[in-house]
């Protein structure tokens, strides 16, 4: 028994090790764009520049005079300013997405498809337990990235969830939004599709969309809409429903079960698609 546990923990370090080492160089630009936020926003008085602004065009149109070359340069410089952190600030979110997706690195579809399964599936231990061992080390190693770049994120005081939320919710937000993408990225190589990352890149991004659109008060009144509302949070990316979770890190706020039971539901979902794939591919590890 120890000698079993010994050896599933060794799996679990070596997957870790492992997609330290393949993904460092990623994290660490993720890291950088960042820090490029943090030195901005707290370099740069960019509410401060937003008020001037807002107060520089409330007094031209009042007034209706011309804005003096002192004001029309403060605001070029503004909107300069605002135009760079937005783009950092972009940037630094879909990256911390992206690398999360990538973070598996298909390592399922890639070895069937190279013949390397095969090694593994010689080995006494069960196929789909070696690659769940392997991806739970993946998932600590994508937890120690997410939990940098999320405290990275809080110390910028990143809109919108540090509005809403406390600096732990912020950075456990980043966390579960990444560590199901994780999910989800080795769930779908888990089947033997290969692209992995992007097929769930553009699982979220169409996910966002169609809750995006749903949520448009001119299908309001739909019956359709209101149907498709139902069953809604039950297949797409749930990034409404960890929001709802982390919301109630704030001091006054209800915790939402219902939330918290959504979003296990998703790990667990995911989780076991990626069992299932395991287990048929158990039985032909190779693609003939």
């Amino acid at each position: 028994m120890n000698g079993r546990m010994n050896g599933s923990m060794g799996i679990v370090r070596a997957s870790f090790r492992n997609a330290v080492r393949r993904k460092w160089k990623f994290a660490l630009v993720v890291f950088l764009l960042g820090a490029g936020v943090v030195v901005l926003s707290h370099a740069y008085d960019l509410a401060g520049t937003f008020e001037r602004i807002q107060a520089v065009g409330a007094a031209i149109e009042s007034e209706g005079t011309e804005p003096s070359p002192e004001d029309v340069e403060a605001m070029a410089v503004g909107a300069g300013m605002f135009a760079l952190f937005s783009l950092l600030n972009l940037a630094f979110g879909f990256c911390t997405i992206l690398f999360a997706f990538l973070m598996p690195g298909g390592i399922v579809a890639h070895e069937r498809r190279s013949g390397a399964i095969m090694l593994w599936a010689q080995h006494p231990m069960p196929l789909r337990s070696f690659y769940l061992q392997r991806y739970a080390g993946i998932q600590v190693a994508t937890f120690a990235a997410l939990a940098i770049f999320g405290l990275t994120g809080a110390v910028a005081a990143l809109p919108p969830a540090m509005a809403s939320a406390t600096v732990l919710g912020g950075v456990a937000s980043i966390c579960l939004t990444g560590m199901l993408a994780c999910a989800i990225s080795f769930a779908i190589t888990a089947l033997g599709i290969r692209r992995a990352a992007l097929i769930g890149l553009l699982y979220y991004l169409l996910s966002g969309a169609v809750s995006g659109l749903l949520e448009n008060p001119v299908l309001e009144t739909s019956t359709a809409a209101e149907s498709a509302r139902t069953f809604l949070p039950f297949v797409v990316f749930p990034s409404g429903v960890i929001n709802d979770l982390v919301s109630g890190f704030a001091s006054g706020t209800a915790w939402d079960w219902g939330a918290t039971g959504l979003a296990v539901y998703h790990f667990v979902l995911w989780t076991g698609i990626a069992w299932l794939g395991l287990r048929r591919l158990e039985r032909r590890p190779l693609k003939l």
